[in-house]
């Protein structure tokens, strides 16, 4: 068969499952009046159980496999639909529903009976054609995929929309997901889209808390975190190192969402950005710690995050702990340019630590507070006992090395 013709069959294919997926997500916002909400709940159940009907045909009578798939993959996309909509079933019974929501948006159930009732009828209906669409698209690890993708629609079913429960429900749901997605290691596109299907539970939390509820930073923040985790190990697994260093964007914006609410403690807007290098440079350097392929990639920008971090908050209001900080990073990387004969780091470094020294012996000058002049005195102690420990442990290191191995000390 032609290419340009296959080509235009698939096409037309992923056109039909766009069509079907977009008619099953009316039924999230649906509008009409003229049936009550369990039977047009009905309705979308008798559509979806006549997917697999079809993809039979088309997988059995006319051995047509990539028709088949298609259809299954459709069927994949339509569980979240259902669990959004059950889930406002069991929210109109068990839950606090509020005026904030939109009545196209509302399911009611008549009765708590009648919710549970259709939970149940739809966990019989759709967890075997959710394990044949598995089953058909990534064989060797349906029934791991089926489980975790009931796992995570389960979640939806909660009748708690505050933002608390939100970021808990969504960080097992990204978790579930990275593993399997390690544990599959998805090679063709069909497997690859089966398992980023239990990825679509989180975004329907994220688009229902967006749209009619409360929404934190706290779980943007969750999301970020765990997006930057799953980077990073599927990029180790991988063994890629751009997939690793990517992390680097979604770490720190996580960062920033969990510390913002935490900025109201402090008084100084100063304080709060040193924070956010600090704990950055944790993760940045937990990352390092972790990754021998990505090692000098995290420790640079632990040390540039906390460099600008450090010199603006100078800039703007000299801190006795932003002048320290600024004094490591600026004998660091004094440090790192003396052995490595790197010119730029060396003078920067000089640069950057003799602005902190300054700044740090000024304000022990103006303001006579411990925070000064104490903090400059159990700094330079510290770094005499660092030098200290490192030239013996450089010193049992070159010891050991001229010792030849196999000979009598």
């Amino acid at each position: 068969m032609d290419t340009r013709l296959q080509q235009l069959f698939q096409l037309l294919r992923w056109c039909g499952a766009v069509m079907i997926v977009a008619a099953a997500g009316t039924f999230l916002v649906q509008s009409w009046d003229h049936a009550g909400d369990v039977a047009r709940y009905l309705a979308l159940l008798g559509t979806t159980v006549f997917l697999p009907a079809v993809a039979y045909v088309c997988g059995i009578r006319l051995q047509e496999g990539r028709s088949a798939r298609v259809l299954m993959l459709t069927l994949l996309a339509l569980v979240p639909i259902h669990a959004g909509v059950l889930g406002g079933f069991v929210l109109s019974q068990f839950g606090n529903v509020t005026t904030a929501i939109a009545p196209v948006a509302q399911w009611i159930a008549p009765s708590r009976l009648v919710a549970l009732v259709l939970v149940a009828l739809a966990g019989v209906v759709l967890m075997p054609l959710t394990w044949a669409s598995f089953r058909a698209l990534a064989r060797p690890h349906a029934t791991v995929l089926t489980g975790a993708s009931v796992a995570g629609h389960a979640l939806l079913l909660i009748p708690d929309r505050t933002p608390m429960t939100a970021t808990l429900t969504v960080v097992p749901m990204l978790a579930t997901a990275a593993w399997c997605a390690l544990r599959v290691k998805p090679e063709t596109l069909e497997s690859r889209l089966a398992v980023s299907s239990l990825l679509t539970p989180t975004i329907v939390v994220a688009a229902r808390q967006v749209l009619f509820y409360d929404v934190s930073t706290m779980f943007w923040g969750a999301i970020l975190g765990a997006a930057a985790i799953a980077l990073f190990v599927l990029g180790k697994k991988s063994r890629d190192a751009t997939v690793e260093r990517i992390a680097v964007i979604p770490t720190l914006l996580s960062l920033g969402a969990f510390i913002d609410p935490f900025s109201r403690a402090f008084a100084l807007l100063s304080t709060h950005w040193l924070l956010y290098g600090l704990v950055s440079a944790i993760a940045l350097l937990a990352f390092a710690w972790a990754s021998s392929r990505s090692r000098a990639f995290f420790v640079w920008a632990a040390m540039i995050v906390n460099a600008i971090t450090a010199t603006t908050t100078l800039l703007v209001d000299p801190r006795p702990w932003a002048a320290l900080q600024a004094i490591a990073l600026g004998l660091g990387l004094l440090s790192y340019g003396f052995m490595a004969g790197r010119r730029g780091s060396f003078y920067f470094g000089i640069a950057l630590a003799a602005v902190g020294f300054i700044l740090e012996v000024v304000h022990a000058i103006d303001v006579f507070e411990p925070s000064g002049w104490l903090a400059l005195a159990g700094f330079g102690l510290a770094l005499v006992a660092l030098t200290g420990w490192l030239e013996h442990r450089a010193r049992a290191v070159k010891v050991s090395h001229s010792v030849a191995p196999g000979l009598p000390q």
